[in-house]
């Protein structure tokens, strides 16, 4: 029976490859690099060897990753979280290798890991040597920094990444780890789908937070908690306050302050029926991808209740104006507010302002500092429960930002700064 040439398949020529995906069919000349390609092997290497990975790496704290989708965050973070002791650090090295190519030369394919002048080696036309360039500059970044454990000789020791064929879906030698994760990561990073540069940072990202050291100072953060156990509710809420006010971030750590208060109020069945909604992204524009606040209560799948942490900026006479957008479209939100790490900035146009809109929207609105947040929070609870919730509450921040509470509080940007401050405080 013919075959249907529509299907995804790989043809075979003596001088090239020819690789059909659906529509699309891209021709890979086999041959000696062309002088063009010399030219971006030349700029990939003399980019890497000014220490380009270094830079990246130093300001990985400072990426925006909104604009990275949530699907192409969701493929990063399963090649990571695909890694084992046996399985899936060659898959992984090789991603991070494609993504700092394509960062440095966007019109480089990183499907071709072959190229050469030499006679005797099999080379692609516009292939460039990604074994010479990872065990250059690749795995020895990736070990320096205790990010990936790689052999030292670099990941093309894993013999099945080297076949002469190019990298797609079609590529048949037998891999070990997450190919399928991989594949699309190839076929997102050549369709632009996935921005290299950005992919590249968000994977440093994922792996400092999951390096051996990083691992060691937040088991040890979580082994300190238990040294405030049996404390008061005010000196743990202090604490945490203090935390947050000389943590590098302040903004972002006062964020996943107040989701951990909710979380540990849910532990404790504080909540009643309402369950919080796992975090979103740093610095996530909340209107793009349809939040209503920072930190979300919901009640058979409807956001109840929504707050806002604004840390260092009192006056909010805009953020009640793209409040308003967001309860225009939600009406059953009860509650929203702001939390402000001091005094709330309450001058008349302020009042006016958020009465106007209680009255247009029919939510309650609040603008609260933080220690009025947490009064309101638990007005009716007595001393005994308040101090429950507060060690509870100390656990689910240090936890969150040990990387042990992923599935309430996915945070990807790197956290071991965070993580040494809170073992600074919680050892003192």
């Amino acid at each position: 029976m013919p075959n249907d040439r529509s299907e995804k398949h790989l043809d075979v020529y003596e001088d090239r490859y020819e690789l059909h995906q659906g529509e699309e069919t891209t021709v890979f000349y086999q041959g000696f690099q062309n002088k063009e390609t010399q030219r971006r092997y030349a700029h990939i290497n003399h980019t890497l060897a000014s220490g380009y990975l270094d830079r990246k790496f130093a300001a990985v704290s400072d990426v925006d990753f909104s604009e990275l989708s949530e699907t192409n965050q969701t493929l990063l973070r399963n090649m990571v979280n695909g890694i084992t002791s046996e399985v899936g650090r060659a898959l992984v090295g090789l991603t991070f290798l494609q993504l700092t190519i394509k960062s440095i030369a966007p019109e480089q394919s990183i499907r071709l890991h072959k190229g050469t002048t030499r006679r005797g080696s099999f080379s692609w036309v516009e292939g460039i040597s990604m074994r010479t360039i990872d065990s250059t500059y690749n795995t020895p970044f990736l070990r320096e920094h205790g990010l990936l454990n790689l052999n030292k000789f670099g990941l093309f020791m894993t013999r099945s990444l080297a076949e002469n064929y190019p990298y797609s879906s079609l590529y048949k030698a037998e891999m070990r780890g997450p190919f399928d994760d991989w594949i699309l990561i190839v076929d997102a990073i050549e369709n632009e789908s996935m921005p290299a540069e950005l992919g590249l940072s968000y994977m440093m990202a994922l792996l400092q937070n999951r390096s051996d050291s990083f691992q060691k100072a937040a088991q040890k953060a979580c082994d300190l908690v238990s040294t405030q156990q049996g404390k008061a509710f005010a000196e743990i809420k202090d604490l945490i306050a203090n935390f947050v006010n000389t943590t590098d971030y302040s903004a972002r750590a006062f964020e996943v302050a107040m989701h951990a208060f909710y979380q540990a109020m849910q532990e404790l069945n504080y909540l009643g029926a309402a369950r919080v909604v796992p975090m979103s992204q740093m610095r996530s524009a909340n209107k793009k991808h349809g939040n209503i606040g920072d930190i979300e209560l919901t009640e058979d799948g409807v956001i109840v209740e929504a707050w806002d942490a604004k840390y260092g900026k009192p006056y909010l006479r805009d953020e009640l104006e793209e409040l308003r957008d967001k309860l225009l479209l939600h009406p059953e939100v009860n509650i929203a507010g702001f939390v402000v790490d001091s005094a709330v900035d309450m001058r008349r146009d302020i009042i006016d302002r958020k009465n106007e809109l209680q009255s247009e929207t029919g939510t309650e609105i609040l603008l609260l500092s933080f220690d009025e947040w947490v009064n309101y929070e638990l007005d009716n609870l007595n001393q005994g429960q308040k101090d429950e919730i507060a060690y509870n509450w100390l656990v689910a921040l240090v936890e969150s930002f040990a990387q042990r509470r992923l599935d309430l509080a996915p945070i990807d940007e790197p956290c071991d700064a965070w993580i040494n401050d809170l073992i600074e405080i919680l050892s003192n």
